[in-house]
């Protein structure tokens, strides 16, 4: 199963991560769409094969739509890391 990530768990990842590294946040709406990309559905079926997957699609539309302004790549391997460790 893949499950959703809600913009919500997105944004406070986002912001503790912003913390550390000193970037911040230049496109909400970017978050937005990247929240939605591990619980995808197309008619009710999952976009992924599973959420080894999601978790990957995840990592390239962070790093694609650069919702930080720096560090987008990093933050993308963050994310990945964290949604494989809520998947377990």
């Amino acid at each position: 199963m893949t499950p959703p990530l809600s913009p919500e768990q997105l944004l406070l990842i986002a912001d503790k991560f912003c913390e550390i590294h000193r970037v911040q946040i230049r496109d909400f709406s970017a978050l937005v769409a990247a929240a939605a990309v591990p619980g995808a559905r197309i008619d009710g079926i999952r976009v992924h094969a599973d959420a080894g997957k999601a978790g990957e699609a995840l990592a390239m539309v962070i790093t694609r739509l650069e919702p930080l302004n720096n560090l987008n790549k990093e933050f993308g391997a963050v994310c990945q890391g964290i949604y494989h460790r809520l998947t377990l």
